[in-house]
Formats: structure tokens, C-alpha cells, sequence
């Protein structure tokens, strides 16, 4: 051994015992024995958050816990996981400010529920607010088969609820969502959106500002007015209200509007159930039905889309225009529309009408033997038949005492069919006759006066017998507390049925009809009429036509007969044919007052108008008359013929009797022209999600949390192999700092441009 060697090697070891032991020393108990530096460094921390001592603070894990010369924060690496109210969020690096303040770098998870995933590449967490704020190009949101992407969002932990903004688009199944901004609350998994909301799917588009959707029952609630598109076709508005997908029920409560292809429907509150297209409506109800040119008002109503049929109660009402503009309101209790049958078509019927247990009223038969009174179009359309014959049965089936009521029953009907019969051709023959007369221009004697009506004024008018049902025709009831208007016409009856396709109405139950100084009273009547307008009416069971004297208001020319037609010209009476039992009162005028009184009786008669005045009065057959002086009338002689008033008080004034409700100005045109669901939202981050993996600067991540609650339940504080260190570079220090006022400036991570 060298001299001087053993003196080198002495003072080596010393140098080692005082220099290098220590540290190794201090290193292994740092790997050991983690939890007292920990422990100090959160007695720190809670003493110089100060205001937040004594509250949850907020647990951590990371693979190295790296403390700053100062202790103002903690930088954690490797495996960083926090843990608050049931929360956890990972990420690869962080710095931890305080025990409820902190931020995070790399691969930023948050996991709430252990159902929704948070994607991001930096967040910010206050734990005093509970709010993380995620920074990324695109924040992704997953939550089972939904994800959300946007440009912007926090996450409340203690609430559970996700909000972003500049925009979002969301997928769940077919469903598909934006809007400018939004809250998620991962409890129950409902999304609120507003600001330029858009939906779709399979059964629909809507445009709104603010609506909310379960994701769990796919229910969509509406806060503000929406613009919706069904699959099939038809279109809906509302202030507020609900979709369900499962029932395929829309619920509006405000202010509700549907347009199908052919009507447009509103009231204050609907129900429409969109796989059957049934519609029930409360409040202010407006039908609008273009094809049928056909308005229906009430308060309650209940509309079948598929069969165009309308029933409205709460004081409903109708009002049918025509191409000119005419108007003929009506009102009734209850009101019904049904669509028109075609050949070939089952369904509805006149002969059986059971809603609410409503009958129709009894009312005579027309035979189609009457070639003047039947109308060319009763083969299409069938009557309603009170007293129709009874169909045949099998008597021996029936015991001796049925059978033979039965076969009295049968009897009966037959007598008084051909009773019918006889009427009929009686009455056809008294009007061939009649017509004969004023084709070959025949002076008639005229007790009123010596001019008569020219030949061939009067043309009997009937409907085209080849027309036949189409989907402008329908039929319209009307049950209790009728009332019509239109301009020159009024009436008034219990129950009413209107037929389009052979342009008939019959009234029932004592009906009134008024035409001008007219008044039109029977047991009931069946109208024609041609363009809107009206153009022949019988009117069965001792039917009376009054009519007021100008000249003196307290008399009334009065016609009386067993059945009655009438005919009319420009909505006016022209020439009315009375058959059977037939009597008159009539005072002939001179110098404007009444000079003479006439009561005349007669089988049948015939009675011609000019501008609705008696102009011509003709007896057919077996007459007696009587005629008075006006001021020498025999005191037994009476004035008023059986059955007759001058009714006035229920005489609608205008249509505001009828139907006092505000016509909404059809949407059709403005609906047409909106805009539908364009997405252009989704399209944009559709387009940077593609852009920016190109670029690499994203990537659509859809990794698990590493962590989960359980791991922090029962363990460290920081975890088994947490190795800290007690110095930080003061540029690490620096850069955290300068981030930490930045944040607190409201800067965040600058988003790409779109």
C-alpha cells in the first residue's frame, strides 16, 4: 500500500459519514413514513384558506406530491385523482392551492355517478362552489348511449349538473339536439336547453328557445313557444307544454295551434295524440277547414284527423262561406262534422246516429215516387227514416200474441205508405198542372189582382243528379238550441243535420225559418239549397207562412196547409204549393192599408211571391170563402189560423247572436314558409371534431375513469407510495402562479375559431 493512501480513504469516509448518510437516510423515511409531511402540508393549507377550516375539504392521490419552497401549493404527478362529493377527477398532472382549490393538466376525466364521463385537457376546481371548469378544443360529455359536445362547460359536483355554452349538440339513439347553451343533470338525466333549440328523431323536428328532455322516457317539456314537425306530416305550436315519445302524445297549455294538409286548428289547450291524429281541444277552439270551406268555434272540442271528424261543446258554433264571400253562421248545444260517405264507404250514417245516446227526431218520409219533392240526389244519400218499414221476420218463430202484433204493425206501416204514395202523386199532378199553366202563359182568375207572374220566372231548380261525394262534402249536426244567420235567411229549431253533397238541411222539432217580412213554421222541414243559396223547402205537418203587414203591424197574411213546397229565387220566396187542408187569411191593401179581409179554404193551393210579397193566390178545388170589408168582419170570424205566432224575440238580429267569436286569419301561408331544424350547431363541431383530429390537437376520447369513489374510501390521505419533495423550482413556481392569475382574470384556454 502506497504512503498517503490510508490517510485519503479516512478522510473520504468522513466526508460520506457527514454528507451522503443523511440524505439516504431522509429519502428512505420520506418513502416510509409519507403521512406526517401530508398531514403538515393540509394543516397548511387549512390555515391559510382560513375562511374554509372546519368544512369537507376535498381528497387527492398522486404518485409524487411535490411541496413549493414557500408551501403555497402542491405540485401532484402521476395518477392525480380528487375525490369530492362523490365525484372523482383524474387527470396526469395538477397543482393543489389549498385543500378546496386546485387545477389540473393532461387527460382530464370527471366522473360522476360512475354513469356520466367528463372529457377535457384542463380544468380548474373550486371546492368552495363546487365547479369544475374542463378546458379543451371540444369538451365531450358521456352518459351512456347520450354524449354531448361543446366549446365550453362546468360541472357542479354537489349538484350534478353540467352546463355549457357557445354551443352544443347532444345524440341519444336517433335523437339529436342543439342549442347555444344548456344544463345536464346527470341524476336524473334530463337536459335543459335554450337559445336556438333544435331537435329531431324519427317522429319529429322542433324549433324552440327553451325545452327540457328526459333522456330515460324520451319526454320532451316546452317553456317557451315551439315549432314542431310530426312524421306524419302535420305541424304544431304552443307556448308551453309536453311530448311523450312512448304515447306519442303532444300536452299544450297555451295558446295552441296544428295545421294538418286540409285543416288548421286553435284553442288555449290541446291534446294530440299523434299515432291515432286525434286531437282533443279546450278554450277559444277554431277549426278551419279550407276544403270545406267550414269554420267550427267552441270551448271543448275532440278532432280525428284520419276521418276529418269534429265534435264541439261549450257553446259552439259554425260559420260555412262560399266562393263570394257569404257567410251562413250557426250555433247549436253540441255541434258535429263527419266527412261525407262515398259509394262503397261504411261508417257514418244518418239513420243511426248514437252519440251521447241522441236521437234523431221522427220526421215524414218523402217517397221516391214524388218526382217533384224527391230530389234527384236522395239516391245517393239516404233519409232519415223514423217510421220505416219493418224489415220481415220469421213469425212462427214468435209466440201467437207477438206474431200477431207483429203482422198489425206490418199492416199499419203498409197503409200508411200508400197513403204516402197517394199524397205524392196527388201533389205531383197538382204541380205538373200548375207548371202547364205558367209554361203556356193560361189566364188564371186572380182574386188579388189582374197581373200575373211572366211564363217560366219560376224554373224548378234541383242539384246535377250525377254529383257525386268528394272530400269537400260533409255533414254537419247540430243538437239543441239551434240558431242560423246568414244575411237574408234566419232560423231557429231543436236539432238540425246539414249534407253537403246533395246540399239538404233538415230542421227539427218546431222549426222557424224567417225570410225577410217571412216567417216559416212547421213540425219539420227539409231544405235544398244550390250555391249557398236556398232553393226549395218541404215543410210537413200543417206548416203556416205568416207574413207582417206594413201598412198595419198587427195584422198577418197567413197560409196554412196540410204539407207545403217552396220554392225561392235569390234567397227569396217564389212560389209555394200547398197540398191538402189548405186556408188563407189575406187582406188585399189599397192607398198603403189594408181595404179587405179574405178567409178562404180550398184543398190545395198555389201562391206566387214578388220581392217575398203575396203577389198571386190560387184555390185548386173544393174553395169556400169568406170576404169582409176591413171594418165590417163578422165578430165570429177569427184572424189567426190554428197554430199560428209572430214570433220575434228568437230571431237572430246578426251573427253576433249566433256566434260571437273572433275569426282568426288562416297561418297556412306563414307555417309553410318557417324554416325547419337546420342543425348547423352540430354541423360546425361535427366539422372541428374532424379538423382538429387531423391536426392531432384532439382526439374523441372514450377511456374509463382509473379511479373510482371506493378507492378513496378507508385509505391515505394521499395514498400508499406518495413521495414528496420539499423543493420546487421557482420557475415551476412562477408558471403556476402567472396560471392561477390568469383563472382568476376569467382567462381560460383559447377555443379554435369557428
Amino acid at each position: 500500500m502506497r504512503r498517503g493512501y490510508l490517510p485519503y480513504m479516512c478522510a473520504m469516509a468522513a466526508v460520506a459519514m457527514i454528507f451522503v448518510v443523511p440524505p439516504l437516510a431522509r429519502s428512505e423515511r420520506a418513502l416510509t413514513e409519507p403521512v406526517y409531511d401530508t398531514e403538515a402540508f393540509a394543516a397548511l393549507m387549512e390555515e391559510r384558506a382560513g375562511d374554509t377550516v372546519g368544512k369537507a375539504r376535498v381528497d387527492y392521490r398522486s404518485d409524487v406530491t411535490i411541496l413549493s419552497n414557500q408551501g403555497a401549493f402542491a405540485k401532484l404527478v402521476g395518477n392525480v385523482a380528487f375525490h369530492h362529493n362523490g365525484v372523482i377527477i383524474t387527470c396526469d398532472t395538477a397543482y393543489r392551492y389549498s385543500d378546496k382549490n386546485m387545477e389540473g393538466l393532461g387527460s382530464v376525466i370527471i366522473n360522476a355517478n360512475d354513469s356520466t364521463y367528463i372529457y377535457g385537457d384542463r380544468f380548474t376546481y373550486d371546492g368552495e362552489s363546487n365547479i369544475a371548469r374542463v378546458y379543451s378544443p371540444i369538451v365531450k360529455l358521456v352518459d351512456g348511449s347520450a354524449v354531448l359536445y361543446t366549446h365550453n362547460l362546468s360541472f357542479n359536483t354537489l349538484t350534478g349538473v353540467g352546463s355549457y355554452y357557445g354551443g352544443g349538440t347532444m345524440t341519444q339513439g336517433d335523437n339529436l339536439m342543439e342549442s347555444e347553451r344548456g344544463d345536464y343533470y346527470t341524476d336524473t338525466r334530463n337536459i335543459v336547453l335554450v337559445g336556438g333549440v333544435e331537435m329531431h328523431n324519427d317522429d319529429y323536428d322542433i324549433k324552440s328557445d327553451s325545452v327540457a328532455f328526459d333522456l330515460n322516457t324520451e319526454v320532451v317539456t316546452f317553456y317557451k313557444p315551439s315549432d314542431i314537425w310530426s312524421r306524419k306530416g302535420d305541424y304544431l305550436r304552443a307556448r308551453r307544454g309536453t311530448y311523450d315519445r312512448a304515447t306519442g302524445i303532444y300536452d299544450f297549455v297555451d295558446s295552441a295551434y296544428v295545421m294538418t294538409e286540409e285543416q288548421e286548428l286553435w284553442s288555449d289547450s290541446l291534446r294530440y295524440l299523434s299515432l291515432v291524429k286525434e286531437v282533443e281541444l279546450r278554450g277559444d277552439i277554431q277549426i278551419l277547414d279550407t276544403v270545406q270551406s267550414l269554420y267550427t268555434f267552441g270551448d271543448y272540442g275532440y278532432y280525428w284527423s284520419g276521418s276529418k271528424r269534429v265534435i264541439m261543446t261549450g257553446n259552439p258554433s259554425s260559420a260555412s262561406f262560399d266562393e263570394e264571400g257569404d257567410t251562413t253562421f250557426m250555433r247549436a248545444d253540441t255541434m258535429i262534422v263527419v266527412p261525407q260517405l262515398v259509394p262503397g264507404e261504411t261508417g257514418d250514417s244518418l239513420a243511426a246516429d248514437t252519440l251521447s245516446g241522441v236521437t234523431v227526431a221522427d220526421e215524414p218520409v218523402v217517397e221516391a215516387a214524388d218526382t217533384l219533392s224527391a230530389d234527384s240526389a236522395a239516391a245517393t244519400m239516404p233519409e232519415i227514416v223514423a217510421d220505416s218499414v219493418v224489415e220481415a221476420v220469421d213469425t212462427v218463430s214468435l209466440s201467437p200474441k207477438k206474431a200477431a202484433k207483429m203482422l198489425k204493425k206490418r199492416e199499419r206501416e203498409a197503409r200508411r205508405k200508400a197513403k204516402r204514395a197517394e199524397r205524392a202523386e196527388k201533389r205531383r199532378r197538382m204541380m205538373e198542372e200548375a207548371r202547364a199553366e205558367r209554361r203556356d202563359s193560361i189566364a188564371v182568375p186572380d182574386t188579388m189582382r189582374a197581373d200575373s207572374v211572366a211564363p217560366d220566372t219560376i224554373v224548378r231548380r234541383k242539384n246535377d243528379a250525377t254529383y257525386e261525394a268528394d272530400s269537400s262534402d260533409y255533414i254537419l249536426r247540430g243538437y239543441h238550441n239551434v240558431r242560423i244567420y246568414k244575411r237574408d235567411v234566419q232560423a231557429v229549431c231543436d236539432s238540425i243535420v246539414a249534407i253537403t253533397v246533395d246540399s239538404t238541411m233538415f230542421m227539427y222539432s218546431s222549426p222557424i225559418i224567417w225570410n225577410e217580412n217571412n216567417q216559416i213554421t212547421a213540425s219539420y222541414i227539409k231544405i235544398y239549397t244550390v250555391n249557398e243559396q236556398l232553393d226549395r223547402a218541404e215543410l210537413y205537418d200543417y206548416p203556416i207562412i205568416g207574413q207582417r203587414l206594413a201598412s198595419d203591424r198587427k195584422r198577418y197574411n197567413q197560409i196554412r196547409g196540410k204539407y207545403m213546397e217552396c220554392y225561392f229565387k235569390n234567397n227569396e220566396l217564389d212560389i209555394v204549393y200547398i197540398d191538402g187542408n189548405a186556408e188563407t187569411i189575406f187582406y188585399k191593401e189599397e192607398e198603403g192599408r189594408p181595404n179587405t179581409m179574405m178567409y178562404i179554404m180550398s184543398a190545395d193551393m198555389e201562391i206566387t211571391f214578388d220581392s217575398s210579397e203575396i203577389s198571386r193566390l190560387k184555390w185548386i178545388k173544393d174553395i169556400t170563402h169568406s170576404i169582409y170589408p176591413i171594418d165590417k168582419i163578422a165578430a165570429n170570424q177569427k184572424l189567426v189560423l190554428e197554430g199560428f205566432r209572430w214570433i220575434t224575440k228568437p230571431r237572430p238580429k246578426s251573427r253576433f247572436d249566433v256566434c260571437d267569436r273572433t275569426v282568426r286569419p288562416s297561418e297556412r301561408e306563414a307555417t309553410e314558409a318557417l324554416v325547419r331544424p337546420r342543425f348547423l350547431i352540430t354541423a360546425g363541431i361535427n366539422q372541428e371534431r374532424v379538423d382538429l383530429a387531423k391536426a392531432g390537437v384532439w382526439h374523441d376520447r372514450t377511456e374509463s375513469s382509473p379511479v373510482g369513489v371506493g378507492d378513496f374510501l378507508g385509505g391515505d390521505l394521499v395514498g400508499e407510495n406518495n413521495v414528496i419533495k420539499r423543493r420546487l423550482s421557482s420557475a415551476a413556481d412562477s408558471a403556476a402562479q402567472k396560471r392561477t392569475a390568469a383563472d382568476s382574470a376569467g382567462v381560460g384556454s383559447v377555443s379554435p375559431k369557428r
